[in-house]
């Protein structure tokens, strides 16, 4: 009697998709994103994105080739800066590396002053020898210039009433 292979149940669902993590990491130096290193593949964001909660090498291989560019491209950055003398890297890294004093802007504070406070202030500082200060006088020039007007207008009617 010939035994029957016994066939075991398939799973359900669709083939696990295995990425290249040598690949991934690759894509990862060359500053791509999730979603571009997907695109690269082949593959769905979703398929990235369930390599990275499934395994934890896969999310390693990401960080490792960001780190493995970033690392890359502050060398290339360094080198410029030094050995071949590029005034527009080392401005780039003098800027990046102690933005306090190799910054583009001067910020300014704008304050706002009470002038009654500075010449209090001011008497204080003086004492006793502000006796012999003349107070000031509050003058209203448009006040001035309106009785001004009046005058005049009232003149010019007095004129037209004595002609006519």
């Amino acid at each position: 009697m010939e035994q029957k292979k016994q066939k075991l149940p398939k799973k359900a669902g669709r083939k696990r998709i295995e990425l290249d993590l040598d690949q991934v990491e690759t894509l990862a130096a060359r500053g791509l994103g999730t979603s571009q290193i997907a695109r690269a593949m082949g593959v769905s964001w979703n398929t990235i994105d369930r390599n990275r909660k499934r395994s934890e090498d896969f999310e390693e291989s990401i960080k490792r080739g960001k780190a493995r560019g970033l690392a890359q491209v502050t060398n290339a950055l360094f080198e410029s800066a030094t050995e071949k003398n590029s005034v527009v890297a080392q401005i780039f890294y003098l800027k990046n590396q102690d933005p306090k004093i190799w910054k583009d802007r001067v910020e300014n504070v704008h304050a706002t002053l009470d002038l009654n406070q500075v010449i209090d202030g001011a008497k204080t500082r003086l004492g006793s020898s502000m006796t012999n200060v003349i107070e000031a006088k509050e003058v209203n020039p448009l006040a001035k210039a309106n009785a001004e007007g009046e005058q005049l207008l009232s003149k010019k009617l007095q004129q037209k009433k004595t002609k006519g």
